[in-house]
C-alpha cells in the first residue's frame, strides 16, 4: 500500500510541474499579430500602464500590452503576463470586469458595439489573459491558439 501511495505522490508532483511549466511566449508578439492580422474599424493604438489602470485594475507584478481604439467602436487588444496561474485567475477577473462595464456602456449607445464585447475572445492560458475584441473571433481564436503551440 506504501508502494502504490508513494506512486500516486509521485504522479500528483509530476503533473503539478508540468502544470507550472506552461509554454512561455512574447506577449508583445501576441498583441501585434492580434493587432495586425485581424481588419479592425477603428485603427488601434497603443496605450501606457497608466491608460490601462483606468480601465482595468490588474495585480501587483502583471505585465499588460493593451491596444485601443478612439472609443468609437470597442475594438481593443491585450496580453497580460502574470507570475503565476493563479495571479493570472485573477487578472481574468479583473478583464471580465472590464468588458461587463463596456458592454453596458456601449448598450447606452451603440448596441451593435456591446455585441462585439459580449462576444470579445477572452482567454486564460498559463500565466497569460488575452483579449480581442473586434469583429473576427475566429481568426483571434486562431491566432491564440497559434501562439501556444
Amino acid at each position: 500500500m506504501k508502494k502504490i501511495w508513494g506512486i500516486a505522490v509521485a504522479i500528483a508532483v509530476f503533473l503539478a510541474g508540468c502544470q507550472n511549466s506552461a509554454k512561455e511566449i512574447d506577449a508583445a508578439a501576441l498583441a501585434g499579430s492580434l493587432v495586425n492580422e485581424i481588419t479592425y474599424e477603428d485603427k488601434l493604438e497603443s496605450v501606457d500602464a497608466d491608460t490601462i489602470s483606468m480601465y482595468i485594475e490588474v495585480p501587483e507584478n502583471t505585465e499588460a500590452i493593451m491596444y485601443m481604439g478612439s472609443g468609437a467602436t470597442a475594438e481593443e487588444v491585450a496580453v497580460f503576463t502574470s507570475k503565476d496561474a493563479e495571479t493570472a485567475g485573477e487578472t481574468l477577473k479583473k478583464v471580465q470586469e472590464h468588458l461587463d462595464d463596456q458592454t453596458a456602456s456601449f448598450k447606452a449607445y451603440k448596441a451593435e458595439e456591446a455585441k462585439r464585447v459580449e462576444d470579445a475572445v477572452l482567454k486564460q492560458e498559463g500565466k497569460y489573459v488575452i483579449l480581442c475584441v473586434s469583429g473576427d473571433t475566429d481568426k483571434a481564436n486562431e491566432i491564440i491558439e497559434k501562439a501556444f503551440k
